[in-house]
């Protein structure tokens, strides 16, 4: 295959190379051995594995005994092994949430502490239930491990020889960076594992002293003064020895008896008797000096603090490995070749790519076989050469909550603007959205190495036709179900499209609009949001508690987006004349002109108007076509979304005066009124 010249900018797009397709009988075979349970359902081995760990912790909670009560008696040993036991289930949590390499053998590691270590578990139902738990949780990930294992084989065998990469065949530098560790990330990491040593070495530190200082103290006799049964502590009264015959009478035969006359110290103590003392119950003392004393049989335990210490040094240590990983899984795309497959991609939902077989459906209706999650992108444009592409949104995971979007944006010049999608185009996004094209995935899915998918333009992109070079993880996720895509879309152009049908069905030539203005009656704008406000504080007087949560937090979380709804919804005004539009919703107004208004439509039972710069001013549009289906008037929508967007695409239709009488909104100072005073209700009534 001859290389085109791409010396710089202006050049042709770099062209794809003949790799192995994905075929539907690859796909079948890759989907039967990937795993028991296949990516288009929801995966077993998921983050939801880490409740397993969790309900045990409940469970064990309930039923273990507690290590640590103890009596007079029988003084209170520290148990290091019940400590680890503990800790390994909490560390067990974290991994899973985190899911490094190796995952698989943590289930099998703590079934072994919990059940070999001494003290680990004393309970014999906790005992089989976390068998149990941990069988099943090494069941699911070693057999999610083994079937990527099996389907990465069949991949490698099915890329065969490696293929170059598109700037190797046009004989420029590769535009995907060398790989450098994240110094945030490990920074973060370095403080995490050092402060979570430095806390362990606190907890030893402390103990040492502790066991120094008992070495030499006096036997004395304190009083229980108050007991918290709740927090488990007590506030215990005391006379310091006088002299050395003191400290050898208490240490003979008085420290059983509380101490004749009034305490004149007293300190307050967690106190690990089982059950707790009672006020007035005499306890023995370990004095030393009068800044320090304890309880007799109660030594200092460091496990608090090494406990505390080496969930922070786990939390470290994973950020470091991130960082590893990173530089790790890159270092194959600076190579000039990789292992590929000629795949079809389509957009996601949420801005990812959905991966097809070569021969499947081309409308993209079809099961797609995985979705790739997105790390970075470099876009080819035959003006600018190879830019990098910013990630719109931040953010993955693996349930599909979240993942990078990525649009082709190149570096501002001297008054350039990045625009909206202009009507037109999203109108041609619209008709190509469910088209996949053809594109060559590099590396593939479950492999040690970062995967690159090169694709071409897609309408989505811009208006500027390119490549786009994706870095993706290595790893895959499942598809989500339904059309996603389409939402997504609807969510970025379904105004500008909304708008194109409008634009094109108003004549160029036809007359003037005259200025005019669309409102809610004046009495329902005055009323409606002192009527909110008032609905919604009787709605917290009679089911709110004084708790924080449904007495201050929720009222508020809840109550304020409310009001500014359907206030938005009840009170809004519109107007147009020969220098752009004003729109007045709920608690603000806002005038535009005519050079920054894109599009306007009612789309999801909203009136949208779109500005040049991706911004859009949304009111609720419900109420108003009711009012406009039922009484006429100036209330409609539709009617307001149609001037707008033909008066900004058509110039000459443009009103040519301002209005004769000027907006008038005494709703503003009503709704922000009632909000306030709804405000200050939730909090009067938390309050007092």
């Amino acid at each position: 295959m001859p290389s085109p010249d791409l010396s710089g900018p202006g050049g042709p797009s770099p062209a794809l190379p003949a790799a192995p397709p994905l075929t539907s009988a690859s796909a079948t075979r890759w989907r039967a051995a990937r795993t028991s349970w296949p990516p288009e359902r929801r995966r077993l081995d998921s983050r939801l594995l880490a409740l397993v760990p969790v309900a045990f912790i409940v469970l064990a909670t309930a039923l273990e005994p507690v290590a640590s009560a103890c009596t007079p008696a029988q003084p209170c040993v520290q148990s290091w092994p019940s400590v680890l036991a503990t800790f390994s289930v909490f560390a067990e949590v974290v991994l899973l949430l985190a899911r490094p390499r190796g995952l698989a053998l943590v289930p099998v590691a703590v079934a072994a502490g919990l059940w070999y270590l001494p003290g680990g578990l004393q309970n014999e139902v906790c005992r089989w239930t976390a068998l149990a738990c941990q069988g099943f949780l090494a069941v699911v990930l070693i057999g999610a491990e083994l079937g990527r294992r099996r389907a990465r084989h069949q991949l490698d065998v099915l890329m065969g020889t490696p293929e170059p990469y598109p700037w190797t065949l046009a004989g420029v530098p590769s535009p995907v960076p060398p790989p450098a560790r994240r110094g945030g990330r490990l920074l973060l990491g370095r403080l995490l594992v050092a402060a979570g040593v430095l806390l362990a070495l606190t907890g030893l530190v402390r103990q040492a002293q502790s066991d120094h200082r008992a070495d030499g103290a006096a036997r004395v006799p304190g009083t229980v003064l108050s007991v918290d049964e709740a927090s488990g502590t007590a506030r215990i009264g005391y006379r310091l020895p006088s002299g050395e015959a003191a400290r050898a009478e208490a240490t003979a035969g008085d420290a059983g008896r509380p101490a004749g006359g009034r305490p004149d110290h007293e300190f307050e103590t967690d106190v690990l008797w089982s059950p707790l003392p009672v006020a007035g119950e005499a306890v023995p003392l370990l004095v030393d000096g009068e800044d320090w004393v304890r309880i007799e049989g109660q030594p200092y335990d460091p496990t608090d603090l090494a406990f505390a210490g080496a969930l922070p040094a786990l939390l470290g240590a994973l950020l470091l490995g991130s960082a590893s990983r990173w530089v790790r899984i890159r270092r194959g795309l600076g190579e000039p070749c990789a292992p590929a497959l000629a795949v079809l991609v389509q957009p996601d939902g949420k801005g990812s790519l959905l991966v097809r077989p070569v021969d499947g459906d081309g409308t993209g209706e079809g099961r797609p076989l995985w979705r790739l999650r997105a790390a970075e992108s470099y876009a080819w444009s035959e003006r600018r050469g190879w830019r990098e592409d910013e990630p719109r949104d931040g953010g993955d995971d693996e349930d599909g909550e979240k993942y990078d979007e990525y649009q082709e944006e190149y570096p501002e010049e001297p008054g350039e603007q990045v625009p909206a999608a202009l009507p037109e185009h999203a109108a041609a996004v619209f008709e190509a959205a469910n088209r996949p094209v053809p594109a060559v995935l590099y590396r593939g899915p479950d492999g040690p190495y970062a995967q690159l998918l090169v694709r071409p333009w897609m309408p989505m992109d811009g208006p500027e036709p390119g490549w786009l070079a994706v870095v993706c993880r290595e790893g895959v996720l499942a598809p989500g179900r339904g059309p996603r895509h389409r939402h997504y879309l609807e969510d970025e152009l379904a105004v500008p499209a909304l708008a194109a049908r409008t634009i094109a069905a108003a004549p160029a030539d036809g007359p003037p609009l005259p200025p005019q203005r669309w409102e809610m009656p004046l009495p329902l704008r005055l009323a409606a949001g002192p009527l909110v406000a008032l609905a919604m504080a009787a709605l917290v007087d009679l089911f709110g508690s004084r708790s924080w949560g449904t007495g201050l937090v929720h009222p508020l979380l809840a109550g304020i987006p409310v009001f500014l709804a359907a206030a938005g919804a009840l009170t809004w005004q519109a107007a147009i004349d020969g220098r752009g539009v004003a729109v007045v919703s709920g608690m603000t107004r806002r005038f535009v002109p005519w050079d920054q208004v894109n599009a306007a439509a009612v789309h999801r039972h909203r009136l949208a108007v779109q500005l040049t710069d991706g911004r859009e001013l949304r009111i609720g549009s419900r109420p108003a076509r009711l009012l406009s289906r039922h009484l006429g008037g100036p209330y409609d929508p539709e009617a307001v979304a149609t001037a707008i967007a033909t008066a900004a695409h058509r110039p000459a239709r443009r009103p040519g005066a301002a209005l004769r009488e000027r907006l008038v909104s005494p709703q503003l100072l009503v709704n922000r009124a009632a909000l306030t005073g709804y405000i200050v209700f939730v909090i009067a009534r938390f309050a007092f």
